[in-house]
């Protein structure tokens, strides 16, 4: 493991790499539309000259192919090798060749990093399944849609998880009603709202945004909506068993979290932290 570098998987607007580059790591970015990996690269100009950076177009497969690969015209955060993601809510879209590889292929290339984060849209899978237990990143991040994503990591030798809500990047919980959930519940798909009433419930009180307060880290910066947020020990709240996270998933699709229902524009992360 190399542990001054990260693994931006789905690069997007690279919102997450600036993050990265910023708290002073190396970042190979890897990015499946053209469009956003050439904007990348006129973004981070000075990070690539400086060999800080490598933005690579291509995308995660099974094999070595060149493969059809779906763009959403309107929320190309949504861009997929599965056309009814890139098509939600009937949005126009197209489809373009792009080159895949097996996720093994940058692991050999540009060796294992220290975190990995990964948000491809339905391709997560084949960056867990190429992933060699002897040689894991310390930290992960993949996008959550099912236990067997848990149990993946687990089996790999993963012992601590955190569900992270990436409208604002606080921890799922599983929890009795407070006054602050309930605004919190009622507010949910609005995150800007909701921080703004945070925000004036904290300056009544006298408090400032420290480590692990929705919006910003203590080193400073500032996450915008969509992006993965925090990594590592920087995340919201403590880090649970397998067992744990797996019973607050369930409660969570089953609608008795503190969340309510799962809806469209709510969307988790789950994270894992490696012993070694």
């Amino acid at each position: 493991m190399r542990e001054d570098l990260v693994f931006d998987v789905g690069m997007n607007n690279g919102d997450d790499t600036a993050y990265y580059l910023h708290r002073g790591f190396r970042v190979v970015a890897i990015e499946a539309d053209p469009t956003l990996a050439d904007a990348g690269r006129q973004r981070f100009a000075d990070a690539i000259r400086d060999r800080r950076l490598e933005v690579v177009n291509a995308a995660i497969g099974p094999r070595q192919e060149v493969a059809d690969f779906w763009v959403c015209e309107q929320h190309r955060e949504w861009n997929s090798f599965d056309r009814a993601i890139a098509s939600r809510n009937g949005l126009p879209h197209y489809a373009i060749p792009v080159q895949c590889y097996p996720f093994r292929h940058f692991l050999q290339e540009y060796g294992t990093p220290f975190h990995l984060k990964v948000d491809i849209e339905g391709h997560d899978h084949y960056c867990l399944e190429d992933l060699d237990a002897a040689d894991l990143p310390r930290y992960v991040s993949f996008e959550m849609s099912a236990l067997e994503t848990l149990l993946t990591l687990h089996r790999l030798g993963y012992t601590g998880f955190k569900l992270i809500t990436q409208n604002d990047h606080s921890q799922l919980v599983v929890d009795v009603f407070s006054t602050r959930e309930v605004v919190r519940r009622a507010l949910r798909p609005h995150p800007w709202l909701y921080r703004f009433a945070s925000k004036l419930a904290r300056a009544g009180r006298g408090v400032s945004d420290g480590p692990g307060m929705r919006g910003s880290d203590r080193h400073g910066w500032h996450f915008p909506i969509g992006s993965s947020g925090p990594f590592g020990e920087e995340t919201d709240g403590e880090w649970h068993t397998l067992e744990t996270a797996a019973f607050t998933w369930t409660a969570y699709q089953l609608g008795q979290s503190v969340y309510g229902p799962p809806v469209l524009d709510i969307w988790h992360d789950i994270h894992a932290r490696h012993p070694g």
